[in-house]
């Protein structure tokens, strides 16, 4: 992503959110598209969306290219009404993004405390097929939950009780310090942010707009990724609560004036302004 020399409080955002991983703008794109476009019908005009790319710190072109290549490979759609062209998510990828907001937005991880978790053992000579709910710890051994996982237990040896020991190779196998790290990083990242919110700042409509599609970014990432496992799973210190909190707060506070800015710039399911669309308005309660 290439950055413009202007700064702002966005674009400072935007910068260290892409270190150490570099923000890719067409999945920047993605991300606008699913939190802000989607529960407003969906389309939005190639100029408005490019207002808010602007905003971000991507230059025009690499916007254009990045546009181009979602449209040639499927991720979204182009229609033309006079000398305005309007994009939106292709339908699987509104229904992907829509299946995976159950787990972005939700205000707790997916797994209570004490959740029935067993030891599988499969055997046979073929790899363990990935499945919900359950992590492969080697080619014939899962962690499953029991609550989730899918496809039963046929032919499969099942053990569920009490961890005696938990060395750390097995922990990092469940917890990889990677996720821990991603988690700190959006911390330090937005922890300013909320700061500045705490005191009182009221961000124009577009920031709040562009920090809350940064925010859910760099969340989304981390939130897909994470297994939903119990405490007594973790690692001590591990971040998940504390990172999902402040995304649940800052998101909360930005929501608003946000939705104000898509509607002066025209974005209306059925063309007219609205109240914060429901789907907004639920998530992370």
């Amino acid at each position: 992503m290439n950055l413009l020399t202007e700064t702002s409080l966005a674009k400072e955002v935007a910068r260290q959110l892409g270190s150490p991983v570099r923000l890719k703008t067409w999945s920047l794109i993605v991300t606008v598209f699913g939190d802000a476009i989607l529960p407003r019908g969906g389309s939005v005009a190639a100029s408005t969306l490019g207002d808010i790319m602007e905003a971000m710190g991507v230059e025009a072109g690499a916007m254009r290219t990045a546009i181009s290549r979602l449209a040639k490979d499927g991720w979204v759609e182009r229609r033309r009404d006079g000398r305005t062209s309007y994009y939106r998510l292709a339908g699987q990828r509104e229904r992907e993004f829509r299946d995976a907001g159950e787990r972005i937005y939700a205000v707790t991880g997916l797994q209570a405390e004490g959740g029935r978790w067993a030891l599988v053992f499969q055997g046979g000579e073929g790899e363990n097929a990935e499945c919900a709910g359950a992590i492969p710890l080697s080619r014939n051994w899962l962690l499953a939950d029991l609550d989730r996982y899918e496809t039963g237990f046929p032919e499969a040896m099942v053990y569920q009780g009490s961890f005696l020991q938990m060395p750390d190779w097995f922990q990092k196998l469940l917890a990889p310090q990677d996720e821990a790290d991603a988690m700190h990083h959006l911390i330090a990242v937005f922890a300013p942010v909320a700061k500045k919110l705490e005191k009182g700042w009221q961000p124009e409509p577009l920031e709040a707009l562009v920090l809350r599609c940064l925010l859910i970014h760099g969340w989304r990432r981390i939130a897909l990724r994470l297994k939903g496992l119990p405490g007594e799973l973790l690692p001590g210190g591990w971040p998940e609560d504390e990172c999902r909190a402040l995304v649940a707060q800052l998101y909360r506070k930005l929501a608003a004036p946000s939705e104000v800015w898509l509607d002066q710039a025209g974005v209306h399911a059925g063309g007219r302004p609205s109240d914060m669309p429901a789907d907004v308005a639920a998530r992370f309660s």
